[in-house]
């Protein structure tokens, strides 16, 4: 008898591996993430033509954090009735806009405004975005299906955010917000147009008023401190990982860009191998990776005098970082009811969003620039609490599991 943790076909869901649909959706993720990290790559530019200071430039970047925290959930919510498709294509006309509209600011308040603007529509589409992948796939399919989306994430840090930083440094930062709005406004065309549609079951208002006693919960709570545990960590460390390079490991500072290339890449690799692990072994994959994770940031604090030991942490944190995310989405999928499947899907996005504007803030207090190594010691730390959740959430989803076969 098969349960529900499984995501259930819909009659838009192929039985073959719906490549060019994922593939377009990986892209619009490759395109808003971004979009997300780009003042930071752009911070001196922008600092200069808006006449602001740098802490001002990177307060866009907490602002967007916040308002995709604030928005995301009520957004899911508002828009649980409408086609997938047309959400995720409106979602990125809007975030297309907002970019178009950054790229001729006047000043920085208005550029601000707009930033807001482009993460209201950032936390529209990441809420939709998975939820929609997973209509589009099978369950055996799943676990790479989501890993080839999230891929754009990880893209976004290796290829997109260099590529906009050069077309800033030749053309100048307001050609990057130009040429990302178009790119943006070009793929919701194609996905509306282009896309197979997919309206959501409409649930009876008993099953809307339910949600919040569904056995799924439990373990979805569970699994979403891990997710702001991740990002907390993650965030509090690569924060400053420049003066851990520098400070700590006593590297020179012209390495710093090549070693960060090289943590990129080994992401992209780690999400290659989720996609090839999630499908047969999701949970045994994400608590694994957690550990490993652990151990990197370990190595990282202690062995900080070892060059050797420090690149070879580096590329294991890449690569583990690049398996969480679709690992953990993937989880969340199969963990996830038909009722609550859209609030994980907008829960996931709002949690790493916490974790994004109060890792920063963690690492500052714990350690700053003056001590990087207090910092990865706390996230070695942080990241052992996420694992030990991880379990907890997989007792009670096989508890839950158990339950309803008996029934």
């Amino acid at each position: 008898m098969s349960t529900s943790t499984a995501p259930q076909p819909t009659s838009t869901a192929p039985t073959s591996f719906p490549l060019r649909a994922l593939l377009l959706l990986s892209f619009g993720v490759l395109v808003t993430v971004t979009a997300e990290s780009l003042p930071a790559g752009l911070m001196p530019e922008l600092s200069a033509d808006l006449r602001v200071s740098p802490a001002q430039i990177g307060l866009l970047i907490s602002v967007w954090a916040v308002t995709v925290i604030v928005t995301s959930i009520p957004l899911t919510r508002a828009t649980a009735r409408f086609d997938r498709r047309l959400v995720i294509g409106i979602a990125l006309a809007a975030f297309a806009l907002a970019n178009l509209a950054t790229a001729f600011s006047p000043g920085y308040e208005f550029a601000l405004a707009t930033r807001v603007v482009a993460a209201i529509a950032h936390g529209a589409f990441w809420a939709v975005v998975m939820v929609y992948a997973t209509a589009l796939l099978s369950p055996a399919h799943l676990g790479r299906g989501l890993a080839l989306v999230t891929a754009g994430g990880t893209a976004a840090t290796v290829i997109g955010l260099p590529l906009a930083t050069l077309v800033a440094q030749g053309l100048g930062w307001r050609a990057t917000f130009v040429t990302l709005g178009a790119v943006a406004l070009l793929l919701g065309a194609i996905v509306v147009l282009a896309m197979p549609p997919h309206v959501p079951d409409r649930m009876p208002r008993a099953g809307r008023s339910n949600v919040l006693h569904d056995p799924s919960l439990p373990a979805l709570a569970a699994f979403g401190l891990v997710a702001v545990l991740i990002a907390t960590a993650q965030f509090a460390s690569f924060t400053y990982i420049r003066p851990y390079l520098e400070v700590s490991a006593s590297i020179d500072a012209g390495w710093a860009a090549g070693l960060l290339f090289v943590y990129g890449a080994a992401g992209l690799v780690g999400v290659v191998g989720a996609g090839a692990a999630a499908d047969r072994y999701p949970r045994a994959s994400l608590m694994t990776v957690l550990l490993i994770l652990v151990g990197a940031f370990t190595v990282l604090t202690f062995a900080a005098q070892s060059i050797p030991a420090v690149i070879a942490a580096l590329l294991v944190w890449g690569f583990a970082l690049g398996a969480i995310f679709p690992l953990l989405q993937t989880v969340l999928m199969r963990t996830s009811t038909a009722r609550t499947r859209d609030l994980a899907g907008a829960g996931i996005v709002v949690l790493f969003n916490v974790g994004i504007a109060s890792g920063p803030a963690i690492g500052a207090v714990v350690g700053g620039e003056r001590s990087p190594t207090s910092i990865t010691a706390v996230s070695a730390v942080a990241i052992l609490i996420a694992a030990a959740l991880a379990a907890l959430g997989f007792a009670l989803s096989h508890r839950r599991e158990r339950r309803e076969r008996a029934q």
